[in-house]
C-alpha cells in the first residue's frame, strides 16, 4: 500500500540520526560544518579491515567530501554516492588480491604470459580531486536560480573509464565486465586503482584460460562477507556489466523512444562523452520507471546540456533515481517542467516537488534564494498548493525550520545510501 505524500514525510522526525545544530553565521546562517565521519557513516562503510574513512568531513556547496585511507591506497570521494562506491571498489581489489594468490591464478599467469601484450581497456585519466570554487552537481544546480538554461556542452572524444574498443584483445572486456558483475562495481568506474587490477586480472583470465567463476572460487571468508553486506546488486547493475557499449547505447536508445522522447534529443544525451555507459543506463532506468510521468524528456534535456564533470554526471543520475523513487513511494509525480530556467516536478494536484542529490543542505544565502525561488515560481498561472522538497542526503535542522517556516513540506534522507 503507497503512503501519502504527507505520511512520507513524517517519517522524518523517527529516521534522522541525532545531530548538534552547527552554530549560526553572521547574519543567521547555518556556519560551514566540518561533519564527523563516526557521526554520519553507517559501520560497514567508517571502516573495516581494508578502509577507513577520516574522521572529518568538509562539505562545499551541499557535496561532502571524504578522504578513505587503504592499503591500495587514499581515495578521494566527491560525496555520498563516490563514497560508498569507493568502499565497495576497496573490497573488490582486496578480493581480486585474495584471488591473486590462489594456485588456479598462478597456474593462469603462466599461461598468459605466453599470450601477446594488449591492454583490456583504456586506463582512464583520474578526476580533480581538490575542491575548487567552481560548482558542481547541486551547487550548480541550485546556483542557476535566474539564470535560465545553458547552451549545449561540448565535451571530450570518450567518457571516461570506456571500455577502449580499439585497444583491447577480443574477449578480454566482457571477462572484466563479468569480474565487475561478480565484485559489485561499476566497470566504468573512474577508480584508476581498480581499472589497472581489473584489467590485469581479467587479462589472466582470458589468455589463462579460466573461468571468472574458477578464478573466484577460492576466495571467501572476511572479504566475501563484507562485500555482501554493502553490495545488493540490482537488474541494471547487471544489465550494464553483462553487455558492451554498443548494444547498451542501442537499448538506451531504444527505451527513450518508447517513452516518447525526441530521437535528437535521446542521442544528444547518449553523446555526452561525460555520462558513462553506467550513468546512461541508470538514468534511462529511472526514466522509464516514471510510467505516466509527462515532460521527461525536460530531465533528460537539463542533464545533458549542464553536465560537465563527473559530480555532475552522479548529480542527474541520482536526482533521477530519487525523482522514480519518490514517484514510487507515494510523492507521485504528474509531469516534470522548466520553469525560471530549472527543471522541477508537479504533482497531480498542481503543487511543486523539488527532489534532488543533495549531501548535505545547510542554511545559507545560496539555499536561501533557491527557497525564494521556489515560493515565486507558479504553476499553470498560479501559485502551487504545496511545495515539497526532498533529497538524498541530510538537512541541517536550521534548513528544515527555514523551509517549514516558508510553507515548505521537506523530506531528507529518501535515498540515504552510506548515511546513518
Amino acid at each position: 500500500m503507497k503512503l501519502t505524500s504527507t505520511a512520507l514525510l513524517s517519517i522524518v522526525a523517527a529516521s534522522a540520526i541525532a545531530q548538534t545544530p552547527p552554530p549560526a553565521a553572521p547574519g543567521g546562517y547555518d556556519a560551514q560544518p566540518t561533519l564527523k565521519a563516526s557521526e554520519i557513516l553507517q559501520l560497514p562503510y567508517l571502516s573495516s579491515p581494508n578502509h577507513k574513512v577520516r574522521e572529518d568531513v568538509t562539505t562545499n556547496l551541499g557535496v561532502n567530501r571524504f578522504i578513505i585511507d587503504s592499503q591500495f591506497g587514499t581515495f578521494v570521494a566527491q560525496g555520498n554516492q563516490m563514497l560508498a562506491d569507493r568502499v565497495q571498489e576497496i573490497t573488490a581489489l582486496a578480493k581480486l588480491g585474495q584471488m591473486s594468490n590462489s594456485k588456479e591464478f598462478m597456474d593462469g599467469m603462466k599461461e598468459a604470459a605466453k599470450a601477446p601484450i594488449e591492454t583490456v581497456g583504456d586506463i582512464l585519466t583520474s578526476p580533480v580531486d581538490t575542491i575548487t570554487g567552481v560548482p558542481k552537481g547541486v551547487g550548480k544546480f541550485i546556483g542557476r536560480v535566474g539564470r535560465g538554461a545553458k547552451e549545449k556542452v561540448s565535451g571530450r572524444e570518450r567518457g571516461e573509464g570506456d571500455d577502449g574498443m580499439a585497444k583491447r584483445a577480443s574477449g578480454a572486456a566482457q571477462v572484466k565486465r563479468d569480474l565487475c558483475a561478480e565484485l559489485g562495481v561499476n566497470p566504468y568506474s573512474s577508480n584508476e586503482v581498480l581499472q589497472h587490477e581489473l584489467e590485469r586480472v581479467a587479462r589472466v583470465i582470458t589468455f589463462g584460460k579460466l573461468t571468472v567463476k574458477a578464478a573466484l572460487l577460492p576466495v571467501g571468508g572476511a572479504a566475501s562477507s563484507a562485500l555482501s553486506a554493502l553490495s545488493a546488486i540490482d537488474a541494471t547493475n547487471n544489465i550494464v556489466a553483462t553487455q558492451n557499449p554498443v548494444d547498451l547505447r542501442k537499448m538506451n536508445l531504444g527505451k527513450l523512444k518508447g517513452m516518447g522522447i525526441a530521437a535528437k534529443d535521446a542521442e544528444a544525451f547518449l553523446a555526452n562523452p561525460i555520462f558513462s555507459p553506467w550513468h546512461q543506463t541508470h538514468i534511462v532506468a529511472s526514466l522509464d520507471r516514471m510510467a505516466g510521468v509527462k515532460g521527461r524528456e525536460v530531465l533528460l534535456r537539463d542533464a545533458t546540456t549542464m553536465t560537465t564533470t563527473e559530480t555532475d554526471a552522479v548529480f542527474y543520475e541520482q536526482t533521477t533515481r530519487l525523482i522514480a523513487h519518490a514517484h514510487t513511494n507515494g510523492i507521485v509525480v504528474d509531469r516534470i517542467t522548466l520553469i525560471n530556467g530549472l527543471p522541477v516536478c508537479v504533482g497531480a494536484d498542481g503543487g511543486l516537488i523539488v527532489a534532488i542529490q543533495w549531501d548535505y543542505a545547510m542554511w545559507s544565502p545560496r539555499s536561501e534564494k533557491f527557497a525564494a525561488s521556489l515560493q515565486s515560481m507558479q504553476v499553470n498561472g498560479a501559485k502551487p498548493p504545496s511545495l515539497i522538497v526532498v533529497v538524498t542526503g541530510a538537512m541541517s535542522p536550521r534548513l528544515k525550520e527555514e523551509l517549514a517556516a516558508r510553507g515548505f513540506r521537506a523530506q531528507d534522507k529518501l535515498m540515504k545510501g552510506p548515511l546513518n
